[in-house]
C-alpha cells in the first residue's frame, strides 16, 4: 500500500508544519512553482504520486486557476490552495468564475496550525476514497460469476456488505454506479442532498436519478470510453431545492483494467453560483455606470464652449480635439495626424513654438492674445485669430511627458474691442471737453424738435381730411369725363380740374413726407423711366466699350422715392461697375416685381416682408471675394489706388436703401461679376408717367409641369405652391434626372428649372432637348441670379421666361400661368365676377365707390357702418373698408372677417398710413384712380 504524501507547491514550507505531518505518518514533499508540474509528472509515471496536492501562497504571487490548470494535464487528485487570510474573498471570487477545474479544490487558510489540519483531513479523505475504489473493484471482481446464479440481488448484497464499512458517514454526498449504470452505493449525504432514501435509491437506474439529464449520460459515456474523470453542472431541478448540483464523475476500475462502475460526488453549487451571477450582475451595473459616465464625459468635453486638445509626442499627433477647436483652426480630421501635417500653416508661429517647447522642458505655459494665422476652409485665406490659451503637460509614472493638453478660447473680438477702446481714450478726453458746448446745442435741438412735431402732427391731420376730398373729387371727375366724352369744352375744362387735383395729391404727399420728417423728397416713381431717362447720361459716362442691357418687367410696380437721389445711386453704382470691368464689358440693369417673404425678412436688418421693386446692377467685372464683399458697404472702404475712389458709393446707396425703407444686397464670386439688388417697397400711388397695368389674377390649373431644383427644401415649397393651385408636380433633383422624366413618355406642359446647378447637363440644354421631346412644352427659368447676368454671354435667348429668385406665390402662380397660356390652342378662362362690399360712412363716396367699382366688372355693396357690414360678409369676395368710423372701426371690422372668413380678401382705403394688422391686408391710399382701384381689386385670390 502507498504511503500517504503531500506536495507542497510554493514558498519553503515552516519547519513545524513537516514536524505535525510527520506524527500523523504524512510524508512531505516541497517543490518550487516552476517545477511542479514536471515533479508531479514524475511522480504519477513511477506509480507514487501524492495523496494531495497544496498550492501555497495563492493569490499573493501565485496564480492560482493557471497553476491549477497545468496541475490537471497529470493530476486528477484533491487540490488544497493556501492563502493568506485577507486574499480569501479575491481567490474565491475568481474560483467561482471557473467551476469546471475539476473534482475535489479546496480552499484553505495559510496560517500553519490549520493550513496543516486541512492537509491531514483532505489525505485521510483521499485514502478512504481510494479504499473505496479498490472495494468496488474487488466487490465487482467477486459478484462477477455469481452473477448468473444469484442475480442482481445478491450482487447488491454482497456490495452492501462492503460498502458498509466506508464512507457511510461521510459529509460528502457519494453515491455509486456498477458497471451497468445502477445505484451501488447511496450514503447518508446523498440522502440529505436529494431527499431520497438509500434503500430506494440502491438498484434504481441511473436515469431514474432526480439529476439524470443529457450531460450526465454522455460523462458516464466517456467514462466507460476509458476517461478517469469528469465534471457536470445540472441546473434546475424539477421538484428540488436545488438551483445548480455539481456532479464529479470518478471511472472505477476492475482488475483487468476494465470499466466496472462510477463514484459520484454531489455538490450543491446553488450558492456559488447565486454569488456568481451577483458579481457578474455587479459588474455589468458597473461597467453600465462608468459607460454612461464616459458618455457624459465625452459630451462636456466636445461642447465645451472653449478650444480643448490632447495630443502625445513630439510630433504632438492628435488623440482627442473637440468642436470648438475645429471650429477655431479648420473642420478636419485631425485624429492620429501629426500638427504640423493637420495645420501646416502653423509652421514657425509662436502657437507650435511654445508647444514644442512645453513637451521639452515639462513645464506648463500660458499664452495670452497670441496671433495665429489659420486656413478655417481646405483652400482658403489665411485669417489671422488672437488666442488665449494654457498648455499642460502630461507626465507617465516615470515622470517624463508623453503629451500635452491644451485649453483656450478665441479672444479675437475682445482683443479687437480693447484695441479699439485704447485707440479712442484720447478721443473719449476731448469729447470731455466739448460736453458742455454739445449739451446747449443739444438743448436748442430739443426744443426745435418739439416744434416740428407738434406742426407734423397738424400738417399730418389736415393732410388725411384733404386726401378724403380729393379721393370725391377725382372719382367724380373720372365718372364725368366718361359721360362727357370728347365734347371739347368740358373736356377741356375737366382736364384743367383733373390737373389741380393732381397738384393737391402732390401737395398732401408733400405734407405727409414733411410730417414724416424725412430728410428726402420722395415720391410715386416708375422706375423704368427712371432708367430710360438716364440712358444717354450712362452711355457716356461707361463709354463705348461698356454694352448696357436693360431689362424690365411689365407691369412694374410704383415705388416712393427721392428722383434725384435714386439716379445719382444708379450713376454710382454704373461708374462703380466700370472700373470693376476696366471699362470694357456688358452692364446688365434689370427692373422687376418682387415678394419678400417672412424667413427671408427675419434674414436681414431693418426688413419689413412685403413686395417691393427690385433695381439690379450687374456686371462682367472681376468680382469680389468674402472679405472685401463683407466689408463693402463700410463708409470709406475702397478697393481701388489711393486717389481713385472715396469708398463712398455703396455706402450712399445703402444709407439711401435704408432711409427709403428699401434694402440692399450684394451678390459677388471672384472671377463671374457682381449683382448690386436695390430693393423699394412698393407704393400703389400713381407715377408721373402712367405704367401698363396688369389685372390677371391668380389662377391654377390641371395641367403637369416638371420642377427640376437643386436645393431639396426649394423644391418641397415649390412643389406645394403649385400642387395647392391644382397642378400635377413632378419632381427631378437635377437636369439628368429630369431628362430621364422627359424620355419616359409621361405627359409634361411646362419645364419649371432653376437655371445654374451642378451637374454636366446645363439647363438651357435641357430645355432645348425638352422641346424637341415634347414640342410645345413651355419653359420657364428660375435663378437666384438677375435675369442676363446669370449667362456667360450676357442676353438670354429670345422668347426664354425667367422668374428671379426670391419670388411670391403670386408671382409664381402668374408667371406660370402666362407661360401655359401663350402655348398654342391654350385660351385661359374668365375669371369670375367678384363680389366687393364698400364699408364707408360718406354717402356720397360710398355710392361713388360702388359706382367705380360696377363699372371694372364687379358687383358692389354698400354699407355706411362696421356693425351693419358684419352680417354680409359671408356673401361677397372682397372687403373695402374705410379706417375711421363711427362706432365699431375699419381695424376691428377687418379682425372680425379674418377671423370669421379667413379666405375674404380685405382691402383698407385710407388718406393716412397703411393700418398694422396681424394678418395679409391689401390698402389704397385716397385720392386714387380707375387704375389703382382695378389693380388692388384685381390682385390675391
Amino acid at each position: 500500500m502507498q504511503t500517504a504524501s503531500a506536495l507542497l507547491v510554493g514558498d519553503e514550507p515552516a519547519p513545524d508544519l513537516a514536524t505535525t505531518l510527520e506524527r500523523t505518518g504524512i510524508a512531505l514533499t516541497h517543490v518550487a512553482p516552476g517545477g511542479a508540474v514536471a515533479a508531479l509528472s514524475a511522480a504519477v509515471q513511477r506509480g507514487d504520486p501524492p495523496t494531495v496536492c497544496v498550492v501555497a501562497g495563492a493569490g499573493n504571487g501565485t496564480e492560482p486557476l493557471p497553476m491549477i490548470r497545468s496541475l490537471r494535464r497529470s493530476w486528477a487528485g484533491p487540490v488544497l490552495l493556501a492563502c493568506p487570510p485577507e486574499r480569501l474573498p479575491d481567490v474565491q471570487r475568481q474560483l467561482s468564475y471557473s467551476p469546471m477545474l475539476g473534482p475535489h479544490v479546496t480552499l484553505v487558510e495559510d496560517d500553519g496550525a490549520t493550513l496543516a489540519g486541512e492537509i491531514v483531513k483532505a489525505v485521510q479523505s483521499e485514502v478512504r476514497s481510494r479504499q473505496l475504489r479498490a472495494t468496488l473493484q474487488r466487490a465487482n471482481a467477486a459478484l462477477a460469476p455469481a452473477a448468473a446464479v444469484t442475480g442482481s440481488f445478491q450482487r447488491l448484497a454482497t456490495a452492501e456488505r462492503y460498502l458498509a464499512r466506508f464512507l457511510e458517514k461521510s459529509a460528502e454526498a457519494i453515491a455509486g454506479l456498477d458497471g451497468g449504470n445502477r445505484v451501488l452505493y447511496w450514503n447518508e449525504a446523498a440522502t440529505r442532498l436529494l431527499g431520497l432514501d438509500a434503500r430506494e435509491a440502491r438498484g434504481l437506474p441511473a436515469q431514474q436519478l432526480p439529476f439524470w439529464n443529457e450531460d450526465l449520460e454522455g460523462a458516464l459515456a466517456s467514462l466507460r470510453a476509458g476517461s478517469d474523470h469528469g465534471v457536470i453542472e445540472v441546473h434546475g431541478m424539477g421538484g428540488s431545492r436545488l438551483d445548480v448540483l455539481e456532479v464529479a464523475l470518478s471511472a472505477i476500475t476492475d482488475d483487468h483494467g476494465g470499466y466496472a462502475g462510477a463514484m459520484l460526488l454531489l455538490r450543491d453549487v446553488s450558492a456559488r453560483h447565486r454569488e456568481l451571477a451577483q458579481e457578474r450582475s455587479r459588474s455589468i451595473a458597473a461597467l453600465s455606470v462608468a459607460n454612461s459616465r464616459y458618455r457624459h464625459l465625452a459630451t462636456l468635453f466636445d461642447r465645451a464652449p472653449g478650444f480643448l486638445a490632447v495630443t502625445r509626442g513630439p510630433d504632438h499627433v492628435f488623440e482627442l480635439a473637440n468642436r470648438a477647436y475645429l471650429s477655431t483652426f479648420g473642420s478636419r480630421a485631425l485624429l492620429d495626424r501629426p500638427m504640423h501635417e493637420a495645420f501646416p500653416e502653423l509652421r514657425d508661429q509662436p502657437f507650435l513654438r511654445m508647444r514644442d517647447e512645453v513637451y521639452r522642458t515639462g513645464e506648463p505655459r500660458i499664452g495670452h492674445d497670441v496671433p495665429v494665422r489659420v486656413r478655417v476652409r481646405p483652400g482658403g485665406e489665411l485669417v489671422e485669430r488672437f488666442l488665449d490659451f494654457v498648455y499642460q503637460p502630461l507626465t507617465g509614472k516615470d515622470g517624463r511627458v508623453w503629451g500635452i493638453f491644451c485649453q483656450g478660447n478665441d479672444v479675437t473680438e475682445q482683443k479687437r474691442m480693447r484695441d479699439q477702446l485704447m485707440a479712442h481714450q484720447n478721443e473719449l478726453e476731448r469729447l470731455v471737453a466739448e460736453r458742455t458746448g454739445e449739451l446747449q446745442n443739444a438743448q436748442a435741438a430739443l426744443l426745435h424738435a418739439q416744434k416740428l412735431e407738434a406742426v407734423g402732427k397738424l400738417t399730418g391731420g389736415v393732410a388725411h381730411d384733404f386726401n378724403n376730398i380729393l379721393q370725391i373729387l377725382r372719382a367724380n371727375l373720372e365718372l364725368l369725363a366718361q359721360e362727357v366724352g370728347n365734347a371739347e369744352g368740358p373736356a377741356k375744362r375737366l382736364d384743367s380740374a383733373m390737373l389741380a387735383v393732381d397738384r393737391g395729391t402732390k401737395l398732401t404727399t408733400q405734407l405727409l413726407a414733411f410730417a414724416r420728417r424725412q430728410p428726402l423728397r420722395p415720391e410715386p416713381v416708375d422706375l423704368a423711366v427712371v432708367v430710360r431717362g438716364l440712358d444717354e447720361l450712362l452711355r457716356r459716362a461707361l463709354g463705348e466699350a461698356v454694352v448696357i442691357d436693360t431689362v424690365v418687367e411689365n407691369p412694374l410696380w410704383a415705388t416712393l422715392v427721392d428722383r434725384t437721389q435714386m439716379e445719382n445711386v444708379l450713376l454710382n453704382l454704373a461708374i462703380n461697375a466700370r472700373d470693376a470691368m476696366g471699362g470694357t464689358g456688358r452692364l446688365t440693369i434689370e427692373l422687376s416685381n418682387v415678394e419678400l417673404d417672412r424667413d427671408y425678412a427675419a434674414r436681414q436688418e431693418d426688413l419689413a416682408p412685403g413686395q417691393y421693386v427690385m433695381l439690379a446692377v450687374s456686371d462682367t467685372g472681376s468680382g469680389m471675394s468674402p472679405e472685401v464683399l463683407a466689408r463693402a458697404v463700410e463708409p470709406f472702404f475702397t478697393t481701388k489706388p489711393e486717389g481713385e475712389g472715396t469708398g463712398l458709393g455703396l455706402s450712399m446707396a445703402y444709407g439711401f436703401m435704408k432711409q427709403s425703407g428699401g434694402h440692399l444686397k450684394i451678390y459677388s464670386e471672384p472671377g463671374k461679376g457682381t449683382a448690386v439688388k436695390l430693393f423699394l417697397p412698393r407704393t400703389l400711388q400713381a407715377p408721373l408717367v402712367q405704367p401698363v397695368h396688369h389685372d390677371d389674377a391668380v389662377r391654377g390649373g390641371s395641367e403637369t409641369i416638371l420642377v427640376v431644383e437643386d436645393d431639396a427644401d426649394v423644391r418641397a415649397v415649390v412643389t406645394a405652391q403649385l400642387g395647392e393651385l391644382g397642378y400635377t408636380v413632378l419632381q427631378a433633383p437635377h437636369p439628368e434626372a429630369a431628362l430621364a422624366v422627359l424620355q419616359s413618355g409621361a405627359r409634361i406642359d411646362l419645364l419649371f428649372t432653376d437655371v445654374i446647378m451642378p451637374s454636366n447637363l446645363r439647363s438651357p440644354e435641357l430645355a432645348r432637348l425638352a422641346s424637341a421631346l415634347l414640342p410645345g412644352i413651355g419653359v420657364l427659368f428660375t435663378s437666384g441670379y438677375t435675369q442676363n447676368a446669370i449667362v456667360h454671354a450676357g442676353r438670354l435667348d429670345p422668347g426664354v421666361e425667367l422668374l428671379s429668385k426670391p419670388y411670391s406665390r403670386q408671382q409664381l402662380a402668374l408667371r406660370v400661368r402666362h407661360v401655359l397660356d401663350r402655348r398654342p390652342d391654350v385660351t385661359p378662362p374668365a375669371p369670375p365676377q367678384r363680389r366687393v362690399l364698400v364699408v364707408e360712412d360718406n354717402d356720397d363716396g360710398r355710392e361713388l365707390l360702388c359706382e367705380m367699382i360696377g363699372m371694372l366688372g364687379c358687383h358692389a355693396e354698400g354699407a355706411g357702418s362696421a356693425e351693419e357690414a358684419v352680417g354680409r360678409l359671408g356673401e361677397v369676395d372682397v372687403l373695402l373698408t374705410d379706417v375711421s368710423l363711427p362706432g365699431m372701426s375699419g381695424i376691428e371690422l377687418a379682425r372680425r372677417a379674418h377671423r370669421d372668413y379667413p379666405r375674404l380678401r380685405i382691402v383698407f382705403a385710407s388718406g393716412g398710413t397703411r393700418p398694422e394688422v396681424e394678418f395679409p391686408t391689401a390698402a389704397i391710399r385716397k385720392p386714387f384712380t380707375m387704375a389703382e382701384l382695378q389693380e388692388v381689386l384685381a390682385d390675391g385670390p
